[in-house]
């Protein structure tokens, strides 16, 4: 079956996704859509059709998907054109600015027949995966804490990124990732959320945030975003019954420090600052001798996972042809937007937000 894909708008991420697609046999691009008259000759000098507008692409029999990689305020209007029009919606993220309107949306795909599919594509992300299969395969022993985290010292963006009207702010930027992929983590609803939303840089739209969140299985996580700290912290922190796990970068810098032996041995204190500390006191660790036990725990390096993001689309493709579930549920989307907005909330009351009567936990 081949199935031909209109791309609505290509600016950056409409190119990237042009070029991945390109990449799929079964695949074939119908043609653009785009307002700028720049993208419309680019597209059309490199032999794309250039649709005249939203309605002719929308009339195209041909065209049997909308990937949508517009500006996030209009994914909605675009997305209820598309499914009105019978064609699957695949949008970049944020899904849509609100939890009403990706539940609009929600509907008129479930009405039409038709898939709504969000481009998560964190959900592929290397330091995720390899902390999500930490948890799941006890590792740790009973995960009790998680940090998830982006720094960066570069500020806002002077895009979409800077402006309210446009789901401009870190929380749409970096939040509908960090707190979608915490979400399918932990297997478990959530019960409170607290949020404190960072102004720091003097923008109209939040330059970071810190969002507080436990789960009824026990687990508490914090999710945070800079944009102001030139001394980044570790992307991934994880505390469990037996250890502790780190991701430190981008590039998969980290450990696993986990206890041997159930029965631990007394401490000695220590000299530290001007007083003395049994409690705190530091494991005679060498971080660089991998593998060797040193006072009751080892250090181990990360595993790695292999992870591809054309499977993104691929499964795409395969959910539009009724062979297997979409892997990006619209339900854990619209759930992570709830979440999100509760966090904002919260940070304008000053209060934690309690979500145990209406959250529950969602296959991803």
């Amino acid at each position: 079956m081949l199935l031909k894909v209109a791309i609505v708008g290509t600016g950056h991420m409409g190119k990237i996704h042009l070029g991945k697609l390109h990449a799929f046999k079964g695949v074939r691009v119908a043609g653009i859509v785009d307002i700028d008259p720049l993208a419309e000759r680019e597209a059309a000098e490199a032999g794309l059709h250039v649709y005249p507008d939203l309605a002719a692409a929308c009339a195209d029999p041909a065209a049997d998907f909308f990937f949508i990689c517009t500006p996030n305020e209009v994914h909605r209007p675009i997305a209820l054109a598309g499914l009105a029009a019978g064609k699957h919606v695949i949008t970049e993220k944020p899904a849509m600015l609100n939890t009403g309107e990706i539940e609009e949306v929600m509907a008129a795909a479930e009405a039409a027949g038709r898939k709504f599919i969000v481009h998560q594509n964190r959900r592929w992300d290397e330091d995720y995966l390899v902390m999500k299969a930490l948890y799941e395969d006890k590792t740790l022993g009973d995960v009790t804490f998680i940090e998830t985290r982006v720094d960066g010292s570069r500020g806002i963006p002077g895009d979409w990124r800077r402006d309210p009207n446009r789901g401009g702010g870190m929380v749409l930027d970096w939040g509908v990732h960090l707190v979608d992929r915490l979400l399918c983590m932990v297997p478990s609803p959530v019960l409170t959320v607290y949020g404190r939303l960072s102004y720091a840089l003097g923008a109209p739209v939040e330059d970071g945030f810190t969002i507080y969140l436990t789960f009824a299985n026990g687990v508490e996580a914090l999710v945070a975003c800079t944009t102001d700290n030139y001394a980044p912290r570790a992307k991934f922190h994880m505390t469990g019954t037996r250890g502790t796990a780190t991701v430190d970068d981008w590039e998969m810098h980290g450990k696993i420090v986990r206890r041997v032996a159930d029965v631990e041995p007394d401490a000695i204190p220590i000299v530290a600052g001007k007083g003395m500390t049994k409690t705190m006191a530091p494991r005679i660790v060498d971080y660089a001798q991998l593998a060797k036990v040193q006072d009751n725990v080892e250090v181990l390096p990360l595993p790695r996972i292999d992870s591809d993001i054309h499977d993104f689309y691929r499964n795409a493709i395969a959910a539009a042809e009724g062979v297997t579930e979409q892997a990006v549920s619209t339900a854990s989307v619209a759930r992570c937007m709830r979440v999100l907005e509760a966090a904002r909330r919260s940070h304008e009351t000053n209060s934690v937000v309690d979500l145990s009567a209406i959250d529950s936990y969602l296959e991803a």
